[in-house]
């Protein structure tokens, strides 16, 4: 099934679309390149992903917060630094599932994440205002 760009999506999960896939391949390759290397100059790192979804797709695909975490993760080289994720989702069911999904991973003492749900502006005002 291809879900046109002017579907509303109602459901928690749904399937991963062609242009999702490319985006989070870019995605995996920009942060598996940049994280040692913006670790190395910076002690604390914010990255935030301003409409998250629930984490993985309906075919078990992950999504761009699980992508995030795993580059961090995956790493050759442990970081040191403060790595502070920020998860946007305006949708409750789906800010519970990445919650899930995000609770089953070993999340090192370094990094730091948290899922708001929350319309996008409203949340990003206040996590910039608290930097």
């Amino acid at each position: 099934m291809l879900l046109s760009t002017m579907t509303k999506i109602t459901s928690t999960t749904w399937p991963i679309e062609p242009h999702t896939e490319a985006k989070h391949a870019i995605l995996r390759k920009y942060l598996y390149a940049w994280l040692p290397i913006i670790t190395r100059w910076n002690g604390r790192v914010l990255y935030i992903d301003g409409f998250a979804g629930p984490g993985e797709y309906s075919d078990g695909k992950e999504g761009s917060p699980i992508i995030a975490i795993k580059a961090v993760l995956e790493q050759s080289r442990s970081i040191k630094s403060e790595i502070i994720m920020k998860f946007i989702e305006a949708d409750k069911e789906r800010c519970e599932l990445l919650e899930e999904k995000i609770s089953a991973l070993p999340i090192p003492s370094n990094v730091k994440t948290e899922c708001i749900c929350a319309k996008f502006n409203h949340a990003l005002t206040n996590v910039l205002a608290g930097c």
